[in-house]
């Protein structure tokens, strides 16, 4: 995904409940303090999309549909899906020292969103344009109105841009980030945290952790450092199932000297 002030879309796609076997964003705790750790034999269940609610008066909000085409006629509608045709506008503080952030997402006739205008405060001008590539059906389980939101990212006091690209049927999260820059006013795309799957962060610790799986056993989770602007691989568990045997294996890493070093392995019945 790049930035820019030429149109392209952002197709959103249905609401498909999580699967069982989905897993949670969860936090690690540092490395160096291992008695901290809890040991994650298997993950716990995924929270639903949107439990962290937005401060009042900010959030997304999907606009009614004006006008006369059924939305049933939308080629390769799919029943139960959102009216997306009305387009969505969302509305962010990015730091209190500044407006208000609206971001306008138009709406498409094929029932998609388009891209995105950003304004500040009262002002209608638009000060950037983010665009979106999305696919169709690639939005689960999460719904429209969590698409975009709110973070600080790189933990600099400005709330910066979680943009969702694709879930997986399992909970798998991709998302664009955009941080926000207050030299130049703008919110600029790092391809770093884009990279991470189903990230959360931990301000209190300048942490932020990743979590993906491919089934209930099969799993892992990562734990990054933000120190001196750059985010560093402190902290790995990944599980393993061998079916033939019927074990799970779970190995913890930890950074120590500089690597990564396997500082524990569990193999348990499954």
């Amino acid at each position: 995904m790049t930035q820019s002030s030429s149109s392209a879309v952002l197709v959103v796609a249905r609401v498909v409940v999580l699967s069982a076997t989905s897993v949670s964003w969860c936090f690690a705790g540092h490395p160096l303090l291992s008695a901290g750790h809890q040991k994650q034999e298997t993950p716990p269940s995924t929270p639903a999309a949107g439990a962290a609610s937005a401060p009042r008066g900010q959030g997304c909000k999907l606009h009614p549909y004006t006008g006369t085409t059924p939305l049933s006629d939308v080629q390769n509608y799919v029943a139960g899906e959102e009216d997306l045709r009305g387009g969505m506008t969302c509305t962010f503080s990015i730091n209190s020292n500044l407006p208000l952030f609206t971001f306008h997402f138009a709406g498409q006739p094929d029932n998609s969103l388009g891209n995105i205008d950003i304004t500040e405060g009262t002002s209608s001008q638009v000060i950037q344009t983010i665009e979106n590539t999305t696919g169709p059906g690639s939005i689960m389980p999460a719904t429209t109105q969590d698409v975009l939101r709110a973070v600080d990212a790189n933990f600099d006091g400005y709330q910066d841009l979680q943009l969702l690209s694709n879930c997986g049927g399992t909970g798998n999260c991709s998302y664009d980030f955009y941080l926000y820059d207050p030299k130049a006013k703008q919110f600029v795309h790092n391809d770093f945290l884009t990279t991470l799957t189903t990230p959360s962060f931990d301000p209190a610790k300048k942490q932020v952790t990743t979590h993906s799986n491919s089934s209930a056993s099969d799993w892992s989770t990562e734990t990054y450092q933000l120190r001196d602007g750059q985010y560093t691989l402190i902290y790995r568990q990944e599980s393993s199932w061998d079916r033939d045997r019927r074990v799970v294996t779970v190995n913890t890493y930890e950074l120590r000297n500089g690597k990564m070093e396997l500082t524990e392995s569990e193999t348990n019945p499954e």
